[in-house]
């Protein structure tokens, strides 16, 4: 229900300028009518009255200035994070510790196949348990509402009215309560923050919900902010593992035009791809002759084991045999111009191939 500022004004015991002032201030909230009129929320005005106990309006204020100075001081230490694990970390210690919690997983959510993913969960000590599988969301009613629709929500594992879901997972988990809040990115929900209770079943104050999903809203910008960061630190990094490799193929060009027979060419520009590339190994075809080099024989230092891991990338470019082709393994996905100049590489060493005889 909407209070006029008169009516509010009224069962507060205020003056209509008091409640003014409030709203400008943002200590009191309000929406806006079509036509500019302030309108609050008549639940607000019963939380301001209870603390107000009979007495005067300053416990009010004073509450609400104790719930600014707590949003003030979460939000400086989630912005001060950069490094994504630990941004984490602040964000669960933020959160145990204000709410008085036992646990606090943060996940993103991912819209295109509708799945919510568990970044980490940590317990209110500060360490991280193992993280869970994805999960979709149409398993989990209550959790699609929280992200469809922006709301905070609270699970009691005794509630004969909560989402079964929900429950079920408490019940498993031996935990008493679960409260919900979205992660919302400019106006689309991004992830997910679930506080868990252990002990008992939980009842929080609209001054709660209301600090919860503001500081949701911190930590989602902040996300936003530390993969941003993290983003442009690999893509300086990647420019500068570029411009190393680009040096060691331009190093490396004479002694593979120096090459006599295919196999020879093939066998270096093998090698080159895996030096320059910090590849497990590569092996290039063309004209039914092959040949493979790895990083020992390339002499780089990547370890054989990682690949178990490994990624393969190929290459091809047309030459007087037909087509060469380079197939490159490597521990992990290029950064940028990575596959640039794989193909560079077989570009140069099929016009290298023309002007050798063709072997028997």
């Amino acid at each position: 229900m909407l209070l006029s500022v008169q009516q509010a004004a009224a069962r507060l015991g205020v003056s209509p300028v008091t409640i003014r002032r409030w709203t400008a201030s943002g200590f009191l909230p309000c929406t806006r009518t079509a036509g500019g009129h302030r309108r609050i929320d008549k639940d607000d005005i019963d939380e301001i009255a209870r603390a107000i106990g009979g007495s005067n309006h300053l416990a009010a204020r004073l509450a609400r200035e104790r719930e600014l100075e707590t949003l003030v001081a979460t939000s400086i230490a989630l912005s001060s994070q950069l490094d994504f694990t630990e941004l984490l970390a602040e964000i669960a210690r933020q959160m145990t510790r204000l709410f008085d919690c036992h646990f606090c997983a943060i996940s993103e959510y991912d819209p295109a196949s509708r799945t919510v993913q568990v970044l980490a969960d940590y317990d209110h000590s500060g360490h991280r348990l193992p993280d869970t599988v994805a999960y979709r969301i149409q398993a989990f009613p209550l959790t699609h509402k929280v992200i469809q629709e922006g709301t905070v929500e609270l699970v009691n594992v005794d509630d004969p009215q909560a989402d079964a879901a929900e429950v079920a997972e408490l019940r498993r988990d031996g935990d008493k309560s679960l409260l919900m809040a979205p992660l919302i990115f400019q106006g689309e929900a991004v992830g997910l923050l679930e506080l868990v209770d252990q002990k008992r079943t939980r009842k929080y104050s609209r001054q709660e919900l209301r600090l919860c999903r503001a500081i949701a809203g911190q930590a989602a910008v902040a996300l936003h902010n530390a993969k941003a960061f993290a983003a442009h630190r690999r893509s300086d990094e990647d420019v500068g593992a570029l411009r190393a490799a680009l040096g060691d193929f331009a190093s490396a060009l004479p002694r593979l035009g120096a090459a006599t027979t295919r196999h020879e060419l093939l066998g270096g520009a093998a090698t080159l791809a895996c030096d320059v590339l910090s590849a497990i190994s590569c092996v290039a075809e063309a004209g039914g002759h092959s040949a493979g080099a790895t990083a020992a024989s390339a002499g780089t230092t990547m370890s054989v084991e990682r690949s178990g891991r490994a990624s393969v990338f190929t290459a091809a470019a047309s030459c007087a045999a037909g087509e060469l082709t380079l197939a490159l393994t490597v521990p992990e996905p290029f950064g940028d111009g990575g596959k640039e100049l794989l193909d560079l590489i077989a570009s140069t060493a099929a016009l290298l191939l023309a002007r050798l005889p063709a072997d028997d």
